[in-house]
């Protein structure tokens, strides 16, 4: 997938975090679909909602068939290392994964499609990622692919900004000094973090940089919120 050819002729759609939502998926296709746009998804695209397995099965094909692309989500990697590595956490979406009655041939081409993915992509003044951005992945020679990218900037991708404290629950503490690193004419859209659940949050740093927080809790009740970057042509 070569983002910023496709986005010469056609709009991007950035989707938020689907966790297993099938039905609100289908929709923000369709939606895509229609209007000729080519979507994204930012990760997360199981665990929480009902059906993880069903959401592999939608998006897995078109992976394949170059018809959508994905930036690596925390939750995608646990999967990814379930199914890749022997220590890999067992979780029920492995399981559920593993009881479907072509379990062998859907693993292996959703480890195939996860291990293929980057952890961000840049199209014409955006940056789509999971967890939060660093002026670092402006200028990385990876573009985002692969092994070779750098260790601290694959962690911000998948996780975010934390202070490396924990909360009453036991979760880290997310910062957002990354915001005002965005620099002037850059808009950054990521996923992972609920900032709000009727509509994305989008802010403004003062400098000319914008983030989108475009996950608003799709398992949780909320929606499964979209962003479209017009088409260059």
């Amino acid at each position: 997938m070569n983002a910023e050819t496709i986005h010469k002729t056609r709009p991007i759609v950035a989707i938020g975090d689907v966790h297993g939502m099938t039905d609100l998926l289908a929709e923000a296709l369709a939606a895509a679909d229609a209007e000729g746009a080519f979507p994204v998804l930012l990760g997360d695209l199981v665990d929480k909602g009902p059906d993880s397995v069903g959401v592999l099965r939608m998006v897995v094909p078109r992976l394949a068939a170059g018809t959508m692309a994905i930036v690596r989500g925390n939750h995608d990697e646990r999967l990814l290392k379930s199914l890749t590595k022997p220590d890999g956490k067992k979780t029920r979406v492995l399981a559920d994964l593993m009881a479907a009655a072509d379990a062998e041939e859907l693993a292996a081409q959703t480890s195939a499609a996860l291990a293929a993915a980057p952890y961000w992509i840049s199209v014409a003044g955006h940056i789509l990622v999971h967890g939060s951005f660093h002026p670092e992945m402006l200028n990385c020679p990876s573009r985002g692919q692969g092994t070779d990218v750098p260790r601290k900037l694959k962690a911000l991708s998948l996780y975010g900004e934390t202070d490396g404290s924990l909360n009453d629950e036991g979760y880290p503490i997310r910062t957002y000094a990354w915001v005002s690193r965005i620099p002037e004419g850059l808009t950054v859209v990521v996923g992972h973090d609920t900032r709000q659940m009727h509509e994305p949050l989008v802010v403004d740093n003062g400098q000319g940089g914008r983030a989108v927080f475009l996950d608003t809790g799709a398992a949780k009740g909320g929606r499964l919120s979209t962003w479209t970057i017009p088409a260059l042509a």
